[in-house]
């Protein structure tokens, strides 16, 4: 017996190239067909998820911004939004009036929508007064009253011995109830 392996004798040089160049040209095929064109839209992807990353990181700040804005103004005007959901009453706002006037009247004039979001009261008052303070009391206390009221110019005051007589118009604003 011969301990030399001659199994690498019988291998056909030519037949092995053969067949590696077309393992090679198969390969090459698979390459270009089937990985390059997914490599080129890989990196147009890519390049396009970074630009929407950098949007929407600038987006989400700008909504952080504003979020923490929307907290600042809802603190500061706890009053004025609690205001607006206040709904108004003629008689709350007689007994609020009843403090600066001795006689107070109210006439609703017109109601109408305000920007759909709000109903417009207008609202005539008639009132007696003793001093001409208590009007501009009444007038700077609009401001913390419990609803939205901005009273109206023209105010006329006529003076008489006893009482001081007013009449001006006030406008209301209250939340759309039919929303």
């Amino acid at each position: 017996m011969n301990s030399f392996d001659r199994s690498l004798d019988k291998i056909d040089i030519m037949k092995l190239l053969i067949f590696l160049m077309v393992f090679i040209i198969i390969t090459f095929t698979f390459v270009f067909l089937l990985i390059i064109p997914n490599v080129k839209e890989h990196r147009i992807l890519q390049a396009e998820y970074k630009r929407v990353l950098v949007h929407k990181t600038r987006v989400e700040n700008l909504f952080l911004e504003r979020e923490a804005e929307l907290s600042k103004l809802k603190a500061e005007n706890v009053h004025i939004i609690g205001a607006f959901k206040h709904p108004f009453t003629q008689e709350e706002f007689m007994r609020y009036a009843g403090k600066f006037f001795t006689q107070v009247s109210l006439m609703e004039v017109t109601k109408s929508d305000y920007k759909k979001e709000f109903v417009e009261y207008e609202l005539n008052v008639t009132s007696t007064l003793k001093t001409p303070s208590n009007f501009y009391n009444f007038l700077e206390g609009l401001n913390r009253y419990s609803s939205i009221v901005q009273a109206d110019f023209p105010i006329h005051l006529e003076s008489t011995k006893e009482s001081i007589s007013s009449t001006f118009k006030i406008k209301v604003y209250d939340l759309n109830a039919t929303r």
